[in-house]
């Protein structure tokens, strides 16, 4: 393959496809701050920012959450497909920016690590495919965005694995499509996360409900 197409795949349309990322992203951000905020007109009977904190760590205290709490599988499910995801998507920056960091044993981590997540990225889709309550709640996003993490996980493995040009320009063409088409998907929910868990941290904090006020002697 041309080592010129492949030197764009990996640096010069990376930058473009991050770029085109950052600038929807400001704007989603800056419009979202702009929305107006909640406020509690009660005394409060704890502290808002306790709350806000505690709620943006709840995803690593399964025991505190009802739904993770009764299913402790759900949790290391989620907990193994976003470590999966997390790595893939650092392998979108190591490998062309920090080549000398790549050796074959990181590949092989990277690769290891990326595997579960592409495992259960098939269970995710074939459990909405096949239960009549998630049909009947899912778009054409969602099987898409499914479909396409899968393809996304699918080409970094082979990357790292064979580490040829083909499938390191295979991996990063649909990486820079990924990034084209993330700020208009449902994937975006990470965005919305900061700010859900703020807006609703800061008011169940600020009632005493998480965490637990604790009551006057």
């Amino acid at each position: 393959m041309n080592n010129g197409f492949v030197h764009f795949a990996e640096f010069e349309l990376q930058i473009i496809a991050l770029g085109w990322l950052v600038v929807l992203y400001v704007i989603k951000v800056v419009q979202l701050s702009r929305l107006p905020m909640p406020q509690e007109k009660g005394f409060p009977k704890g502290s808002p920012i306790q709350g806000a904190l505690r709620s943006y760590t709840n995803i690593f205290i399964p025991w505190s959450m009802e739904s993770s709490k009764k299913h402790l599988w759900r949790w290391l499910e989620f907990g193994a497909y976003h470590v999966g995801a997390l790595i893939a998507i650092l392998n979108t920056f190591t490998t062309p920016f920090a080549p000398g960091i790549m050796t074959e044993p990181v590949r092989w981590v990277f690769a290891i690590l990326i595997t579960p997540a592409l495992l259960l990225g098939i269970v995710k889709l074939v459990r909405r495919v096949a239960s009549p309550e998630l049909r009947l709640i899912s778009t054409p996003d969602d099987y898409f965005s499914l479909a396409s993490v899968e393809l996304f996980f699918f080409a970094g493995i082979m990357a790292l694995l064979v580490d040829t040009s083909l499938w390191r320009t295979i991996y990063f063409l649909i990486t820079a499509g990924f990034l084209f088409y993330v700020p208009f998907s449902k994937i975006s929910h990470y965005v919305y996360f900061f700010f859900a868990a703020a807006i609703t941290g800061r008011r169940y904090g600020w009632r005493g409900v998480r965490p637990q006020a604790r009551k006057a002697e």
